[in-house]
């Protein structure tokens, strides 16, 4: 084998490595469960982590963690390992998770099954959930569903986040009985992305 075949092998086994190369073939396995050819990007994982709000000690819950950009910027931004908690479906992107990212509790599940799925110790003491999922491309009974089940684990008040590439809100806020503000947007991330934060309506 010449230098350049190995060179080229080697650029081929890096690239197989790579998370954006991983998230594209999973993408390419599940169109709609990731709604994006592309992971997020480095600014969109940043505005996530920034508008993170909750008390020390808490857990942190992110749903569809992908291959784990707004992840890494949560733990950049001082989340402790131990108190995140990444849920993701994809079981390739849920082993490439426990690989990168050591300490953090990765957990392969369906995003509806949280509570079922969460650690016990966490519950009752999630201060913040970051949901990545294409919330607005889920059949109405399974969006309320999941939106029922990240409110539950807040403490009363405490908003969701949410990030979307959608121009509007990615929910009928009013319908599902929840108001919305998008507290983010940026125009480095392919397509643009804004950051919102849902609670449930004021009585």
């Amino acid at each position: 084998m010449t230098a350049e075949q190995r060179s080229s092998l080697a650029r081929l086994h890096r690239r197989r490595r790579s998370p954006a190369w991983l998230f594209f073939r999973r993408f390419l396995a599940h169109p709609l469960r990731l709604a994006s050819v592309l992971e997020s990007s480095s600014a969109l994982s940043r505005l996530v982590a920034a508008e993170l709000s909750c008390d020390p000690g808490d857990y942190v819950v992110e749903l569809g963690a992908g291959t784990g950009p707004v992840t890494r910027a949560l733990l950049a931004a001082g989340v402790p390992p131990e108190r995140l908690i990444a849920v993701e479906i994809d079981s390739e992107m849920a082993a490439f998770l426990r690989q990168s990212l050591p300490g953090v509790t990765v957990i392969e599940s369906d995003a509806l099954a949280l509570e079922q799925a969460l650690p016990r110790e966490s519950l009752g003491r999630v201060g913040a959930v970051v949901c990545g999922l294409p919330v607005s491309l889920l059949p109405a009974a399974q969006r309320g569903e999941l939106i029922g089940a990240m409110l539950s684990l807040l403490p009363p008040g405490r908003p969701f986040l949410a990030y979307t590439h959608r121009l509007t809100s990615p929910l009928p806020a009013a319908e599902l009985g929840l108001e919305g503000e998008r507290r983010a947007f940026t125009l480095l991330n392919l397509p643009p992305a804004s950051v919102w934060a849902f609670r449930p309506l004021s009585r």
